[in-house]
Formats: C-alpha cells, sequence, structure tokens
C-alpha cells in the first residue's frame, strides 16, 4: 500500500466516523450517544492526518516530476546510483498489504449500514434478574406513585420495568397500568412473544436484554416496534426466582418511527 493509499484510507475512516455522527445517528446503533463528541474529534483528526499525508505525497510527486524535467541527462553511473536511490524510497513508502482491511470499517458504514442488534440477540440472550447496584437500590414504590395519578398510565422505559418487577418487594407494579415500548421477540418457547430492549452500558458488545413475556396478543412481526398499555401478572412466591416476568396487554399502537434502539 502506498503512502497515498495510506493517506486515503485515512480519510476515508475519518468520513465514516463524521457521516455516522454529523449526518445522522447511526451511531447509535453502536455505542452510547455520550461517545458523539469521542467520534466526532477522531473522525476530525483521522480526515486531517489522511489529507496531510496525501498532500505530501503529492508535493513530493510534482517536486520530482521538475527536478527531471530541468535536470540535465546523467551518465549512466549516476543514473543508476538515482534508479537505486528512487527503488531504495519507493519500497519504504509502501506499507504492509494487510493494511487494507482497514478499509473493511468504511465499506460496512457506507455499504451494508450494519443494523442495530434485535430480535435474534434478544432471543438468543438470557433473561436474569439484576444484580450488584439494582439489588442494592430496589425500585422506589413512592416515585412510582409520583410519576402518574393511580388511574393514569404510567410510562416506564422496559429497564426500570423489569427491574421494578424483580426488586420491587412492596409490588407497586401490581393494578397499575403500564406503557411500555420496545421491539418484537419470537418465543422460541412456542408461549407467547417477548417485548424486548437492549440496555447497552458502553457499545452493543455488552448490551444486555430487558424483555417481558406477553401471551394474550397474538405476535405481531418479528423485530417491528410496539407501544402496549397494560399490567404487570403479578407472580406468586419470590420474585428473583421468576424467568421472565408476564405482561397482559390491554392496547397496542405499532410505532412507526422507532427510537434509540437501546436504553
Amino acid at each position: 500500500m502506498s503512502r497515498m493509499a495510506q493517506g486515503l484510507v485515512l480519510v476515508l475512516l475519518g468520513a465514516a466516523a463524521l457521516s455516522a455522527t454529523l449526518a445522522g445517528d447511526l451511531y447509535l446503533n453502536y455505542v452510547q450517544a455520550a461517545f458523539r463528541p469521542f467520534l466526532i474529534t477522531a473522525g476530525g483528526v483521522l480526515v486531517a492526518l489522511g489529507a496531510v499525508v496525501v498532500a505530501a505525497d503529492v508535493r513530493a510527486a510534482v517536486r520530482g516530476d521538475g527536478a527531471d524535467d530541468g535536470g540535465d541527462p546523467v551518465e549512466s553511473g549516476g543514473q543508476d546510483h538515482h534508479d537505486h536511490g528512487a527503488a531504495h524510497g519507493h519500497d519504504h513508502a509502501h506499507g504492509p498489504g494487510v493494511a487494507w482491511l482497514l478499509l473493511l470499517p468504511v465499506i460496512a458504514v457506507f455499504a451494508v449500514s450494519p443494523p442495530a442488534l434485535g430480535a435474534y440477540t434478544a432471543a438468543n440472550a438470557q433473561s436474569e434478574p439484576p444484580s450488584g447496584a439494582a439489588l442494592q437500590e430496589p425500585a422506589d414504590a413512592d416515585a412510582l406513585a409520583a410519576s402518574a395519578p393511580p388511574e393514569e398510565p404510567v410510562e416506564l422505559k422496559l429497564r426500570e420495568f423489569v427491574v421494578r418487577a424483580w426488586t420491587d418487594e412492596e409490588r407497586s407494579l401490581a393494578g397499575r397500568t403500564v406503557r411500555l415500548t420496545g421491539f418484537v421477540v419470537p418465543n422460541d418457547s412456542g408461549e407467547g412473544w417477548y417485548l424486548a430492549r437492549l440496555q447497552m452500558a458502553c457499545c452493543a458488545a455488552d448490551a444486555i436484554v430487558n424483555r417481558v413475556l406477553i401471551t394474550n396478543e397474538p405476535a405481531p412481526q418479528k423485530d417491528s416496534w410496539w407501544t402496549v398499555e397494560g399490567q404487570w401478572v403479578e407472580p406468586e412466591g419470590k420474585l428473583l426466582e421468576v424467568r421472565d416476568h408476564r405482561f397482559e396487554v390491554a392496547q397496542m399502537t405499532e410505532v412507526v418511527n422507532p427510537p434509540d434502539p437501546y436504553e
């Protein structure tokens, strides 16, 4: 790979980062929104570095042409020496061929645009009770009561809902109408379907699934987004022993323009 090609690859990599952040919100499929400034900065630096490399290579080529046009013919010995030096410099101007693999992320962003993780990931992930801080600071029943009057639906993120369902020993969700938004995940066991959302701590690689099991409505199309209103089906026994919390839907509305796929 020549230096010119190396510079162009840097420019393309930077342009890919900038297009995913400045021209739209594609970056939200892979990282949290807080990383946007860092991606913009990194993209700008890559474009600038690539432009410097390309400009330097172009200037060197122009100077080389000028020297050949204005110089006198040289003797064969000098010509051999010049050719050797040019060949020596030519060898050092090339990098390893494997560097072309750096173009793969560019192709992925511009040509393929990998989508956010969805139903396949959620179906193959394990739905597990929260741990750590979520267990040390269980859901506050007073906060739920203050969020909306008892006769009105309370809107919760799926993450908030499942944390409450697993940790709220006062079971303040019981009898409350709740509004949730997520995407459809088929249930391989054949019982109902899941409304799910992915929770991302840093990037898509560490995403975990939050989901509720719905059995009283036919399953919509996989990966379609819906807002549902209904009630938590209060389980018997210990909350943390429940594998999948159930949700009984009263009404559901398809989401035309889905929000950020992660919570």
